[in-house]
């Protein structure tokens, strides 16, 4: 096979809006520490992949779409052979149009598709004959934040009993005289270690720069199922999630990279002669959506949040219908028969990519979030009798009519399963 790898920064060089967090109200004054978008390209025997990563908080389907055909355009490459992927920092450009406080970076948008486009391209020229090899650490990092209140619902608290992935899976990439080239990290722990308005990679960025002085290979990083797990660092109260300062956050960080390292000492190598990688589109249900006359109550309502979304599913509803289903990718990337890259669009809740790591292997399947268009939250099965915001609220959030029914979990562990059957 061949392997190559690059890495380019896509700082912005003005002040710009930041996206993730509702109570902004002005641009970014500062930056704390830079942004990366990284590439891996992988060649096999039949199929070749590309697998990009930036640190930002992710792509909505349509910008997604636009994205992958920019870079097959310049590489050739097909749109299933591409992976969008993001870190899902908080403290990143406001680019595409969540529904949030601020205005849209358009500028930002045409910048980083000609950032993505140049290190796409970077990665293939330079590719030479190699290997990939691949270990799982553990991390102790993260808690999940869905604690039951005791009266039937959660609140927004740090919750060590619930559900949580604490695999920590890492590929890593070799070149020509077999010299390590490249790394890709996959944890699920949101980035949202910290706010305010300085830009920022959040605790993957201290993660991948502290593996890259230690191994002497450009480090990536892709957050895995995290869509109810967020950063616990030590000392914090039981109830709260305080900000921690930079020096924690970096500490953090390098304690992840630690725990990478440590893993490496059971690194596996693959051969990737199966190399293979494909995609299906499915659509999850949504719930009852509210009448015309329910919307026009909420747009005429105090929250500005919710009346924003109300206003804009009333523009939609004076074109049709709105939509029943939401448009859902999964990509999966056969590396070798015993190992699986999954990547799933959306805020997946972690009891979902554990579910589907049990009915495939365990051992040789990896979970990927926040891929190929943040379409919203993707709440479990469990989760929906309980509510709270990434059951009941976060679809205001992504422009959505409603929120998903409980049956979403089945159908995409299905859809799954199909996939890799497909794929071999």
């Amino acid at each position: 096979m061949k392997t190559g790898c690059a890495q380019i920064e896509i700082t912005p060089t003005e002040p710009v809006y930041l996206t993730g967090y509702a109570n902004r109200d002005h641009r970014s004054e500062g930056v704390y520490a830079p942004l990366y978008a990284g590439a891996i390209y992988l060649q096999g025997e039949d199929d070749a992949a590309l697998i990009i990563t930036a640190d930002v908080i992710g792509y909505t389907a349509p910008y997604d779409a636009a994205l992958r055909q920019a870079i097959s355009d310049v590489t050739g490459l097909l749109p299933r052979q591409i992976v969008l992927t993001a870190t899902h920092t908080h403290c990143a450009p406001f680019f595409t149009p969540w529904n949030m406080p601020g205005a849209i970076e358009s500028a930002y948008a045409d910048y980083l598709t000609e950032r993505c486009q140049a290190v796409a391209l970077q990665s293939i020229a330079g590719a030479t004959p190699g290997r990939v090899g691949h270990s799982r650490g553990h991390s102790s990092f993260g808690v999940n934040r869905r604690r039951p209140d005791g009266s039937g619902g959660i609140i927004f608290a740090p919750h060590p009993e619930g559900p949580i992935d604490r695999d920590l899976d890492t590929l890593w990439v070799y070149g020509e005289t077999d010299q390590l080239i490249g790394s890709l990290t996959i944890y699920g722990c949101h980035p949202t270690s910290v706010g305010g308005y300085d830009i920022g990679p959040d605790y993957p960025g201290y993660l991948c720069r502290h593996l890259e002085r230690e191994t002497g290979a450009l480090a990536l990083f892709a957050t895995g199922c995290a869509g109810d797990v967020r950063p616990w660092f030590g000392g914090q109260p039981a109830d709260e999630f305080p900000r921690p300062d930079l020096a924690e956050l970096e500490a953090g960080g390098t304690a992840i990279a630690d725990d990478v390292l440590r893993g490496r000492s059971a690194e596996q190598g693959t051969d990737a002669k199966g190399l293979g990688i494909d995609h299906v589109f499915h659509g999850l249900p949504y719930d009852k959506r509210m009448e015309d006359d329910e919307l026009r109550a909420v747009a005429q309502g105090d929250d500005e949040w919710l009346r924003n979304w109300a206003q804009l599913m009333l523009q939609q509803r004076a074109h049709g219908p709105l939509a029943s289903t939401c448009p859902h990718e999964i990509q999966v990337l056969k590396l070798h028969e015993d190992l699986r890259l999954v990547f799933l669009g959306g805020e997946v809740l972690s009891e979902i990519g554990l579910h589907i790591k049990s009915v495939l292997s365990p051992a040789t399947t990896i979970t990927v979030a926040y891929a190929n268009g943040l379409i919203a939250y993707v709440p479990s099965a469990n989760a929906h009798p309980l509510g709270g915001y990434e059951v009941d609220g976060s679809h205001h959030y992504f422009r959505r009519p409603a929120r998903f029914t409980d049956a979403i979990e089945p159908l995409i562990v299905t859809q799954t399963q199909a996939l890799c059957q497909r794929l071999g």
